[in-house]
C-alpha cells in the first residue's frame, strides 16, 4: 500500500534495504505507473521549492521613514511649514523645505543600498534539475522534474543533476559530488547498502539528494522525498521561517535617535515655561524660539553622513574583495568576536594537491619534484601519476576531471614528465570494488610497453612481487611489504589521501594482467590550506577575535588542516553535541575550535550557542547546506568564486576571492569605519548640544542668539561635508591589535566629552553674544555668535585629530571641505543676498577680534577638558 505523506517524510530511508524501500514506497524496480504517479502527484504536489512572498519595494522603503531621529525631522518640518503660514515673517517654508530633503536624501540612499530582492528561493529552485529520465509503465521517458513522486525509479548518468531525494537502488561505479550540501570536498561514492539510522548526512551513501551532482558512473535511484520535504527543502524552509534581526549598531542608533527626540521635547517644554513665566515674549515668539531649539537640538545631518560613511565603507570593502550587501555590515563586522568558517576553498584551496611522494628508500615534497633530478622510481611514478589517469588538460579551464586524478595530472605535467609521448592501447577502470585502475601504453621507440597500476596500497600490494630503486629492481620481501604499510598508516593520519603506484613492462598487445606488478611509490595528496590562511588566523587571534573552523569533512583531516593553520585542540564530531544539556553543550562548544562531519542542523545550533555569549559572530559558507547559518548570523559570508547562488544571495557580505584573509581586512575596516562613526558623532553632537544651550541661555535673558534659518546653516555646513570627510580618515595604528569593541557610539566616556565640551563652547560663545550685544548691535551679535558656531566646529575637528593620535593635514577631503564651508560663509556675510536671507551683517576687524580670541581660548580648552575626561572616564 502507498505510504502516507507523513510515513514517507520521516522515514530512514537510507538505514533500509533496497527491498524495504521498494516496499514501502509501495514501487517496484519497473518504476510507477502513468496513471499511479499522477494520482501521487495530487498527493505530494510538484517538486519544486515553495518561497515565501517577497517583502515589497513600498515597504523597504517606508522602513527608512520609522527611525526615531526621522521621525523628529519629519515633526520639526511640519512645525516650521506651519509657523510659515501663522507668523509674519517668511523664509521658515525654506526651512521646513531643506529639512525635508535630507529626510528624502537619506531615504533614498538607504533604500538604494539596502534593497536586494528575495532570490534565495529562486536560486535554491536553479539547483533543481529541469527534467529527469524516469522508468513510468516500466519504460525510460524523459519528464519535467517537477512531475516526479515518491516512488518513482530515476535514471542516474554522469554529469546529471539528481531531481530529488531518494535511495540508491544500483550503482555502477556511480560518485556524487555532494560538496553544496554537505561540505564533503571529494566526490562520495555511492552503494546500495544500508547505513546507520543515524549516520551523518555525508555518510549516507546509499542516498542520493535533490541539487548535487553524478561525477562518475551511473546507476538508478528511488525517490524517497520530493520538493520542500527534501533536504534542500528543508533548508528552504528555515531560511524562511527566520526573523532578521536590527544589529548591534542599529540598535545603538535607535536609542540615541531616541534619547535625542525625548530630549528636543523637554527642552521645548522648558523654554515654553521659562517664555511663559517670564513673558518676555509673546506666545508666537516662544513658539519659534521652540522651533530654533528643535532644529538646533537635532542633529540633521546625522542620518545622512551615517549612511554616507557606511555607504563609503562598502567601496573600500569592495576595493578589499569584499563585497557588502547591505550598509550596517559595514560597521558591524568590525566588532567581530568570533569567526565561524568552513575549511574547503577558505581556509583551504579547495582543490586537491600532491603533498608528498614516498618510496621505500626515502620520502619527499611534491613540489620539489622534477624529472632528472631524482633517480628512480621517481621518474615512473610520474608516468604512473600522469598516463594512468582520465584527466585532462583544458587549454581554457585548466586542469579538468576528478579532483584526485586532476591533481594527479598537474603533479606530473609540473615534474616535466614526458606524457605526450606515450600513447594509451588499454585500460581496465577503477571501481569501487576494485579500488585501483590500470591502462597499458606504449612509447613509439621502445620495444615493449608498460602497464601502469594505480590504487589503494592494500588493492596494488598484494599484485606487487618486487619493487623499483635507484639501481634497479629488487624482490619485495614481507618486511619491506610491512614497511609500505606502515608508511601507508603514517601519511593517511596526517590527514592525506594515499595512493600506490606501480608497473610492469609487458608488450603492448599483450592481456593487461595486474599481477606480477612492480611496486615504485606512494603518492600522498590533500586539499592544503591556502598560504595565507595561518596569518589571517593569526592576525585574528591579536585582534581578540575567536577562530572556529566547521565542515563537512572527517575529523581526521579537519584536525590536521586545522593544526597547520593555528586552531589549537583537536577536532570533534558535530553528531556528538547531540543530546547534550544546554550548560554542557554550551562548554563543549566555547572550547573546541574545530567541528567536523557538521550538518546544517549542528551549523546553527553552534551558532546560536555562540551568540548567546558573543554580541557579534560572523559564519562563513559556499554550499546550500551554510544557507540557514548564513541566515542567522550576525554577518553571513558567503563564497564569491565557489559559492553557490544560494550561499551568496543569503548571506550579508560576500567574499571575491573566497579567502579567509579578506574577512580579517573587512575586519579591519569595519573598526576604522567604527572609529570613524565615533568621531563624527562627537563631532556632531557637541556642536548640536552647544547650539541648544546658547539659546536656552538666552532665552532666559530674553534673546533668541541665531535664528533657525542660521541654526540650519550651521547644521548643515558643519555637519556635512567635514563630517562625511571624517569617514575617509584611516584606521588608526594598533586597530587589529585590540580586542572586539563592547561599547556603545554614545558610551558613558562619549557622554561625558559631549556634555563637558559642549558646556565649554556654550559659555564661549554665550560670552560672545553679550559682547556683541553690549559694544554694537543684536544683528551684530547674532552674526558673531553665528560665524562662531560655525568656526569653532572646525577648531573641533582640529580637537579630534589631536585626541585621536592623527595627523592633523593628512585628510585632503576633510580640509577640502572645510575651505569651500569657510568660503560659503564669507559669502553669507559679505554678499547683500547672503546677508538678506540670513539676516547677517558684515564683520569688521575688531569683531573679527573678539571673536576669533574667544575661539582660541574655547580651542585650548576644550583640548584639555578632553585629556580630562578620558583620564576620569576611559578612553571613548
Amino acid at each position: 500500500m502507498q505510504s502516507s505523506v507523513e510515513e514517507t517524510t520521516q522515514a530512514s530511508w537510507h538505514s533500509s534495504s533496497v527491498e524495504d524501500a521498494f516496499e514501502g514506497l509501495a514501487s517496484s524496480a519497473s518504476g510507477l505507473s502513468s496513471a499511479e504517479a499522477a494520482t501521487r502527484l495530487a498527493t505530494y504536489g510538484p517538486n519544486q521549492l515553495i518561497g515565501a512572498p517577497p517583502v515589497s519595494a513600498l515597504k523597504l522603503l517606508l522602513d527608512e521613514f520609522r527611525s526615531p531621529l526621522v521621525l523628529v525631522l519629519i515633526g520639526a518640518a511640519a512645525v516650521l511649514a506651519g509657523v510659515e503660514f501663522v507668523a509674519e515673517e517668511s523664509g521658515h517654508l525654506i526651512d521646513a523645505g531643506l529639512i525635508a530633503l535630507i529626510v528624502v536624501l537619506n531615504a533614498c540612499l538607504g533604500f538604494s543600498q539596502n534593497y536586494r530582492a528575495s532570490r534565495g528561493i529562486e536560486a535554491l529552485n536553479r539547483l533543481a534539475a529541469p527534467s529527469a529520465t524516469v522508468l513510468r509503465d516500466g519504460v525510460a521517458e524523459q519528464v519535467d522534474a517537477k512531475v516526479l513522486v515518491p516512488g518513482d525509479v530515476v535514471l542516474l548518468e554522469e554529469g546529471s543533476r539528481i531531481p530529488a531525494d531518494g535511495r540508491v537502488i544500483s550503482s555502477i561505479d556511480l560518485s556524487v559530488d555532494e560538496a553544496a550540501l554537505t561540505g564533503e570536498s571529494l566526490p562520495v561514492r555511492k552503494n546500495t547498502q544500508p547505513v546507520s539510522a543515524d549516520a551523518a548526512l555525508a555518510e549516507r551513501f546509499c542516498m542520493a539528494y535533490s541539487g548535487t551532482v553524478v561525477m562518475r558512473g551511473r546507476g538508478r535511484m528511488l525517490i524517497a522525498r520530493t520538493g520542500m520535504q527534501t533536504e534542500v527543502g528543508g533548508i528552504a524552509a528555515e531560511v524562511q521561517t527566520t526573523e532578521s534581526e536590527p544589529t548591534v549598531f542599529q540598535r545603538e542608533i535607535s536609542r540615541l535617535a531616541a534619547r535625542i527626540g525625548w530630549a528636543v521635547a523637554v527642552l521645548i517644554g522648558i523654554v515654553a515655561v521659562l517664555q511663559l513665566v517670564t513673558g518676555d515674549l509673546s506666545l508666537l515668539e516662544t513658539f519659534i524660539t521652540a522651533v530654533a531649539l528643535a532644529v538646533a537640538a537635532v542633529p540633521e545631518g546625522l542620518p545622512v553622513v551615517l549612511t554616507l560613511a557606511l555607504a563609503f565603507g562598502t567601496r573600500r570593502m569592495l576595493d578589499r574583495k569584499a563585497l557588502v550587501r547591505s550598509l550596517p555590515v559595514v560597521e558591524i563586522v568590525g566588532a567581530a568576536e568570533v569567526i565561524c568558517t568552513d575549511k574547503t576553498g577558505t581556509v583551504t584551496e579547495g582543490r586537491m594537491t600532491m603533498r608528498r611522494v614516498a618510496t621505500l628508500t626515502e620520502e619527499l615534497d611534491a613540489h620539489d619534484i622534477t624529472l632528472g633530478a631524482h633517480e628512480e622510481p621517481i621518474g615512473i611514478s610520474l608516468l604512473v601519476a600522469g598516463l594512468c589517469n582520465n584527466a585532462h588538460r583544458h587549454p581554457e579551464h585548466g586542469y579538468v576531471g576528478d579532483p584526485t586524478e586532476t591533481a594527479l595530472l598537474e603533479f606530473a605535467v609540473h615534474a616535466g614528465a614526458p606524457l605526450d609521448e606515450y600513447e594509451r592501447k588499454g585500460e581496465v577502470p577503477f571501481t569501487s570494488e576494485r579500488r585501483m585502475m590500470s591502462v597499458a601504453v606504449q612509447h613509439p621507440v621502445a620495444a615493449d610497453g608498460l602497464l601502469l597500476t594505480k590504487g589503494a596500497l592494500e588493492a596494488v600490494l598484494p599484485l606487487c612481487t618486487s619493487f623499483r630503486t635507484p639501481d634497479g629492481v629488487s624482490p619485495l620481501s614481507d618486511e619491506e611489504r610491512n614497511a609500505l604499510l606502515e608508511q601507508n598508516v603514517g601519511l593517511a593520519g596526517q590527514a592525506l589521501r594515499v595512493l600506490a603506484f606501480a608497473y610492469k613492462e609487458q608488450p603492448a598487445d599483450a592481456p593487461m594482467a595486474e599481477a606480477g606488478l612492480t611496486f615504485a611509490a606512494l603518492g600522498a595528496m590533500s586539499d592544503p590550506p591556502r598560504p595565507e590562511a595561518t596569518h589571517a588566523i593569526e592576525a585574528a587571534h591579536r585582534a581578540g577575535i575567536r577562530v572556529v573552523m566547521i565542515t563537512g569533512d572527517n575529523s581526521l583531516t579537519a584536525a590536521a588542516i586545522g593544526k597547520e593553520v593555528g586552531l589549537d585542540g583537536e577536532a570533534i564530531e558535530a553528531k556528538e553535541l547531540d543530546g547534550l544539556d544546554e550548560t554542557e553543550l554550551k562548554r563543549v562548544i566555547n572550547e573546541t575550535s574545530i567541528f567536523a562531519r557538521a550538518e546544517p542542523r549542528h551549523k546553527v545550533l553552534i551558532l546560536r550557542t555562540l551568540k548567546e555569549d558573543h554580541d557579534v559572530v560572523l559564519m562563513t559558507g559556499d554550499g546550500v547546506n551554510d544557507a540557514p547559518a548564513l541566515h542567522n548570523a550576525d554577518v553571513g559570508v558567503a563564497m564569491g568564486i565557489k559559492g553557490t547562488d544560494v550561499a551568496r544571495d543569503t548571506s550579508d557580505m560576500v567574499l571575491l576571492d573566497d579567502n579567509l584573509a579578506t574577512i580579517v581586512a573587512a575586519v579591519e575596516e569595519g573598526r576604522r569605519i567604527f572609529r570613524n562613526i565615533k568621531k563624527f558623532v562627537n563631532y556632531m553632537l557637541t556642536g548640536n548640544l552647544a547650539e541648544v544651550l546658547v539659546i536656552l541661555v538666552a532665552t532666559v535673558f530674553g534673546y533668541l542668539p541665531v535664528t533657525a534659518v542660521q541654526i540650519l546653516w550651521i547644521n548643515l555646513v558643519t555637519d556635512s561635508g567635514p563630517a562625511v570627510a571624517l569617514a575617509s580618515d584611516p584606521a588608526p595604528q594598533g586597530a587589529m591589535r585590540e580586542p572586539p569593541r563592547h561599547g556603545a557610539v554614545l558610551g558613558r566616556s562619549m557622554a561625558a566629552l559631549v556634555g563637558s565640551v559642549g558646556v565649554v563652547i556654550t559659555i564661549i560663545l554665550i560670552a560672545t553674544f553679550f559682547v556683541g550685544l553690549r559694544l554694537w548691535d543684536l544683528d551684530t551679535a547674532r552674526t558673531m555668535t553665528f560665524t562662531g558656531f560655525v568656526v569653532q566646529e572646525y577648531l573641533r575637528l582640529l580637537v579630534i585629530r589631536i585626541q585621536e593620535g592623527m595627523p592633523i593635514c593628512t585628510n585632503r577631503w576633510l580640509w577640502a571641505s572645510v575651505s569651500v564651508s569657510l568660503l560659503m560663509q564669507a559669502v553669507i556675510l559679505y554678499t547683500p543676498i547672503g546677508s538678506a536671507a540670513f539676516g547677517t551683517v558684515p564683520l569688521g576687524l575688531e569683531q573679527w577680534g573678539i571673536l576669533l580670541a574667544g575661539l582660541l581660548v574655547g580651542f585650548a580648552a576644550t583640548t584639555v577638558t578632553g585629556k580630562l575626561v578620558v583620564r576620569r572616564f576611559g578612553p571613548l
